[in-house]
């Protein structure tokens, strides 16, 4: 009997362990804007592959930028380890950008709403609005 519970708790633990992951993974930048709070962090860009971060004091945060193709288009390059501010929408480690200034320029991402500066345009994947249903009654 002692066996089935032991197995039994350790099949939830895996459960429950495998679900935050793969649920922590799923989240995008509206996820943050809704889960999150607005805040201004300075500090060092990281380049990690096509994902960007900021080194902040003794943290580093998930920058969700959106298309990269969007910052190319304003002529906006990030250039890793260089100095930023960003603005945004920041859970836990994660920070959905609504503005970065880094080597003297400035991009607006997302308006006060979280409502992301791309949205029915043609780097919106084709999707028109998306599917951004904020407003803000929701924040």
């Amino acid at each position: 009997m002692k066996k089935i519970a032991i197995i039994a708790l350790l099949v939830c633990v895996t459960v429950a362990f495998t679900f935050s992951n793969g649920f922590a993974e799923t989240l995008k930048g509206r996820d943050f804007v809704r889960l999150g709070t607005i805040a201004t962090l300075e500090g060092t860009l990281i380049e990690e592959g096509h994902e960007w971060s900021l080194r902040h004091a003794d943290s580093v945060y998930e920058l969700h930028l959106g298309p990269s193709d969007f910052r190319d288009d304003k002529g906006f390059t990030l250039k890793d380890g260089e100095i930023a501010t960003v603005e945004g929408f920041v859970h836990e480690k994660d920070v959905a950008v609504t503005s970065i200034e880094t080597g003297g320029k400035t991009l607006t991402l997302r308006d006060n709403t979280g409502r992301p500066a791309w949205a029915g345009t043609r780097f919106s994947n084709g999707k028109g609005a998306g599917n951004w249903s904020h407003s803000q009654q929701d924040l």
